[in-house]
């Protein structure tokens, strides 16, 4: 029975290999382009926005002042985007994630992508609220 069993794998197998893919001609091999070919997919292909409009962005996004751990300042993270530490008395905005930015920065991120550059979940939610009653 597994010498059956092992025949018709290879038979399956083999078979499969053969088989003609007719959109072998449409994918692209993009690890195996130019520089200057990737700069001409980019033009064909247009520049694809999915960050979220300025007063989505004021209406979402949790804001506070930066107020410094004075336990361990040595221990806090820069702001991922910027690359810069955080000062005292800051705006900071906190997508629903719970993860923390400068808010300049992380308002600039949005409008270009909405996903947090960290954990990469939906930064802002923009389904509208419904009203039950």
């Amino acid at each position: 029975f597994q010498d059956v069993m092992l025949l018709n794998q290879s038979v399956l197998f083999d078979g499969a290999a053969g088989i003609h893919d007719r959109y072998r001609d449409m994918r692209l091999d993009v690890d195996n382009m130019s520089y200057e070919e990737l700069l001409a997919l980019e033009e064909r292909i247009g520049d694809v926005c999915t960050g979220v409009n300025e007063e989505t962005i004021s209406n979402r996004l949790k804001q506070r002042k930066y107020k410094s751990n004075t336990k361990s300042p040595q221990d806090a993270e820069p702001c991922c985007i910027c690359q810069e530490e955080y000062t005292e008395g800051e705006d900071m905005g906190t997508l629903e994630c719970g993860h923390e930015f400068h808010s300049q920065c992380i308002k600039e991120w949005l409008k270009q992508k909405n996903l947090c550059p960290i954990c990469k979940t939906t930064g802002l939610n923009t389904a509208k609220k419904r009203r039950i009653g």
